[in-house]
C-alpha cells in the first residue's frame, strides 16, 4: 500500500500501487504530501507524471474499509490540493479513474492522457457519500452540463466520452498511455524551469484576475523570469534561440 516517487531525468513520476484498483488509504495521501513537496522544492525537477502501477488501473478512489473520518481529524486531501504548485503534472490513465482517483486527476493533473479502456466516475451519490463535484471544482473544468452528468447520475463515462467532455487531452491504445505522457513531459522538461513556473503561475491565477490585473501579474513574472533565465550560463536570449543562433 503506496505512493512511490522517483525521478527520470527532469521528470517526477508519482506511482500508486495498492492491490488491483489501487484503493487510496490515509498513509497513502500522507506519502503523496510528502513526494509532493520534495517534487515542488527539487530544482532540478521540471514536470510530473501521476499514474498507477503497471498493469493496474489508476485508482478506483479512497479504501472505504477505513472509513470517511480522517485518523487524527485533519483532512490530507486539503493540504495536499493547497498546495501552491508551480510544476505541471501529467497525469497518465488506464482503467478505473473514480472517486478520489478523479478527484486526484481534476486537482493535481493539467494535461491528461487516457488510455481507451479508462472509465471516469464520481459514483458516490450513490451510497449518500456526494460532494466530491464540489471538493474536485469539476465544473470549472469541464462544461457544466457533463459535470451535472458525471456528479448527479452517477454513472461511469469512457475515454472517448471524457475527450468529448475536455477531462481530457488524448485517448491512446492501454499499453502507449505511459509512453505518451513521458513523450509530453520531456517536451515540457526541454524547456528552461523558470518559463515553465511562469506559464503554470499565470494559467492558474489569471483567470480569476481582471485584465489590468492579469497584465500586470504577467509583466512581473515575465520580468523576473528574463532576470533568473539570464543568469544561467548556457542561456540564450529568446530571439537569439529563435534565429538558431
Amino acid at each position: 500500500m503506496t505512493i512511490t516517487y522517483e525521478k527520470q531525468g527532469h521528470i517526477g513520476i508519482f506511482t500508486i500501487d495498492n492491490g488491483k484498483v489501487n484503493a487510496l488509504t490515509f498513509a497513502m495521501h500522507e506519502q503523496l504530501y510528502s513526494h509532493l513537496n520534495q517534487f515542488l522544492n527539487d530544482s532540478t525537477i521540471k514536470v510530473g507524471i501521476l499514474k498507477g502501477s503497471e498493469g493496474k488501473c489508476f485508482s478506483a478512489g479512497d479504501d472505504l474499509n477505513e472509513g470517511d473520518a480522517y485518523p487524527e481529524g485533519e483532512d490530507i486531501s486539503e493540504r495536499i490540493f493547497s498546495l501552491p504548485r508551480n510544476k505541471p503534472i501529467i497525469g497518465a490513465i488506464n482503467s478505473w479513474c473514480i472517486g478520489e482517483g478523479l478527484i486526484y486527476v481534476a486537482l493535481l493533473t493539467d494535461i491528461r492522457v487516457a488510455g481507451n479502456g479508462a472509465r471516469f466516475g464520481l459514483p458516490e451519490i450513490a451510497y449518500g457519500m456526494a460532494g466530491a463535484s464540489g471538493t474536485s471544482r469539476l465544473s470549472l473544468q469541464i462544461p457544466r452540463v457533463w459535470a451535472n452528468w458525471i456528479a448527479l447520475t452517477g454513472e461511469k463515462i469512457t475515454a472517448d466520452q471524457a475527450l468529448q467532455y475536455q477531462l481530457i487531452n488524448e485517448v491512446v491504445p492501454d499499453d502507449k498511455v505511459f509512453e505518451r505522457a513521458l513523450e509530453i513531459a520531456n517536451m515540457i522538461a526541454s524547456h528552461p524551469l523558470i518559463a515553465i513556473q511562469t506559464e503554470m503561475e499565470c494559467l492558474q491565477k489569471c483567470p480569476e484576475m481582471t485584465l489590468k490585473e492579469a497584465i500586470s501579474l504577467t509583466r512581473k513574472l515575465y520580468d523576473h523570469q528574463l532576470e533568473v533565465y539570464h543568469q544561467e550560463p548556457d542561456a540564450k536570449s529568446g530571439i537569439d534561440h529563435i534565429k538558431g543562433k
